[in-house]
C-alpha cells in the first residue's frame, strides 16, 4: 500500500484529487477518505491528519495519505500512483 506525507490541509488535498477523479465512480464514506470503483478495479484512498509541520513562524498543515488497491494490473497500479503523483506535484523556487 503506497504512502505519502502530505503538506496540505484536507480540504486543499480534495480539490487537487478532482481532475483525477472523471471515469470512476467516486463515494466518500466518511471525511479524509474516498472510494473509486472502475469496472473490477478499485482505490480506496484515506487521509489521516498528522501534527503540523512547524517551519520558522509558519505552521503548514500535514496529512498520512494511503493507496489501497484492490483488482486491477500492477501496470494500472503504476499508472495510478503516476497520475496521482503528477497531479500533487509542486514547484518550487
Amino acid at each position: 500500500m503506497p504512502r505519502f506525507s502530505m503538506t496540505l490541509a484536507l480540504p486543499e488535498f480534495g480539490r487537487q484529487l478532482q481532475p483525477m477523479l472523471p471515469g470512476w465512480r467516486v463515494q466518500q464514506p466518511e471525511d479524509g477518505c474516498w472510494h473509486l470503483q472502475q469496472g473490477e478495479r478499485s482505490v480506496d484512498i484515506s487521509c489521516r491528519p498528522m501534527p503540523a509541520l512547524q517551519v520558522g513562524i509558519l505552521q503548514l498543515p500535514r496529512l498520512d495519505v494511503a493507496i489501497d488497491f484492490s483488482g486491477g494490473s500492477a501496470a494500472q497500479q503504476a499508472a495510478f500512483i503516476d497520475d496521482f503523483q503528477r497531479h500533487f506535484r509542486r514547484g518550487g523556487g
